[in-house]
């Protein structure tokens, strides 16, 4: 009498069913870690996560099979190694058991090879087949990083000028958004300086070379007051990196050359203002802004030791690092999710005011219109589009305006944290299994080791999307009985 052949399984549940799959398939088992949505995706990708560094699709299990996921405190995820990495999850994982072998074992499967359990025996499960169905992507090739970028340096070239504002002691300043690197977060602590100069509040660690912080406040004569808490504005300045400590960021403006003029000669005469160098006059009234130079800031011979701290680390950082180019993103949050989009794209980040101009049989998700130097842009609720939950915060939410191809419209998001240069090695294509999405969210950012993933947006989608589902809504509501 022959003895049936058995193989090792990882055995698993997606509520009372049983499953299993080969251990050669399995590459680890993770409690269930922060998952990134994925906004328009199909409803078996629960999203991406950073599984062993890199950014990796997250499928439900019980949602391939149509049935309610019940994510619990057993709740795992199986990284399944076939020719493209996926994360399975599922509600609970069983043991390590040796099974009779199926005489149909699926053979070479892209994403792995799983068993359902009957009776202790195994059936093939086509999870290959399960995921075309479900990740079917839609007519359409994902849009080229090249023609993205093409398109953005047109749009770019169409503004005069573009600045950077933000808030010392309650005056609102600016700085040419060329000298801006990117914009991050003032960390709780700084390591200190000793005999530094009375403004450097210390260095911090920016991927691997030390930055020199410097208070804008105590360098432009505000006052002395310690700096806990705001944002750090890395700025270049020839060969040398400095961050600029400031208090809270405003927004991001395009404005006429005209709207600039130069600085009165009485603010160069004293010391707390020396550094201005324009004044820039807002559009309906808003008032002015004071123009910084980062060149400027630096001219006084006590405080040029930290421009030379500022070169060392860099010259150290450019050797290390060779020649890596790197792409700005301003980074906004919608509900607990990060996206990136190219700064190049954005025209201008404004807060959402009390009320907006209705638009007549519009459809729900847009909140208004805003008049933006002359032109009526329509202001989309980008946060009802990602269907998000409602931010846990009383902070304002924000208006992300760009345009593409001579339209524009403006976005709600929840909060801008950050300006963020990223460099081509901290950036992958979005997974396949993604479908539709992926066209949206061509690319996702990787961050402290796979801990932190950011989806970068391809702006002409997100406008062509947004156009589309406007005039459909237009032509809907105008069809409509009255």
């Amino acid at each position: 009498m022959s003895v049936a052949r058995t193989r090792p399984y990882i055995t698993f549940f997606v509520g009372e069913a049983q499953f299993a799959a080969e251990t050669a398939d399995v590459s680890e088992i993770f409690r269930r870690p922060r998952i990134t949505r994925v906004p328009g995706g199909p409803a078996g990708l629960l999203g991406i996560a950073g599984l062993r560094g890199a950014p990796t699709p997250v499928v439900s299990l019980a949602r391939l099979l149509g049935r309610e996921e019940s994510p619990g405190a057993e709740s795992r995820l199986l990284l399944l190694s076939g020719e493209q990495a996926i994360g399975l999850s599922v509600d609970r994982v069983g043991a390590l058991a040796h099974l009779p072998a199926p005489e149909g074992r699926a053979g070479q499967a892209a994403f792995g090879r799983l068993y359902a359990v009957e009776d202790s025996a195994l059936r093939v499960l086509d999870l290959d087949g399960l995921l075309r169905r479900a990740f079917a992507r839609p007519p359409g090739e994902r849009r080229s990083v090249a023609t993205t970028a093409a398109v953005l340096e047109e749009t770019e070239a169409e503004y005069e000028a573009a600045l950077l504002t933000f808030e010392l002691t309650g005056q609102t300043y600016a700085l040419p958004l060329e000298e801006v690197s990117e914009v991050l977060a003032l960390p709780e602590a700084l390591a200190a300086i000793a005999q530094s100069d009375e403004a450097v509040i210390g260095v911090h660690n920016l991927r691997g070379r030390l930055l020199p912080v410097v208070s804008l406040r105590r360098l432009l004569g505000l006052g002395n007051e310690e700096v806990t808490a705001g944002r750090i504005i890395v700025t270049r300045i020839g060969d040398a990196v400095v961050g600029l400590a400031v208090d809270r960021l405003h927004a991001i403006l395009r404005v006429p050359e005209a709207a600039i003029d130069a600085a009165p000669p009485v603010l160069n005469r004293g010391t707390g203002e020396a550094q201005v160098r324009s004044i820039c006059r807002l559009s309906d009234g808003r008032g002015l802004v004071a123009i910084l130079s980062a060149e400027r800031l630096f001219r006084d011979e006590k405080v040029a030791q930290i421009l030379a701290d500022g070169r060392s680390e860099v010259s150290e950082m450019d050797e290390s690092a060779g020649t890596a180019q790197s792409d700005r993103y301003l980074i906004f949050r919608i509900a607990d999710d990060e996206y990136g989009l190219p700064l190049a794209a954005v025209d201008e980040v404004v807060r959402l005011p009390d009320r907006l101009t209705k638009l007549p049989k519009a459809p729900a998700f847009i909140e208004g219109v805003l008049n933006l130097r002359g032109k009526v842009t329509p202001v989309i609720d980008q946060r009802s589009r990602f269907q998000a939950e409602a931010a846990a915060t009383d902070a304002r939410p924000r208006i992300v305006v760009t345009t593409i191809d001579g339209r524009q419209a403006g976005f709600i998001v929840d909060s801008v944290s950050e300006i963020l240069s990223l460099t081509e090695a901290q950036m992958e294509a979005t997974p396949e299994v993604t479908a539709d999405a992926g066209r949206l969210f061509n690319r996702v950012a990787t961050l402290d080791g796979g801990e932190r993933l950011i989806l970068l947006v391809d702006p002409r989608e997100l406008l062509d999307r947004a156009e589309h589902d406007l005039l459909a809504g237009m032509d809907a509501g105008a069809s409509a009985p009255s």
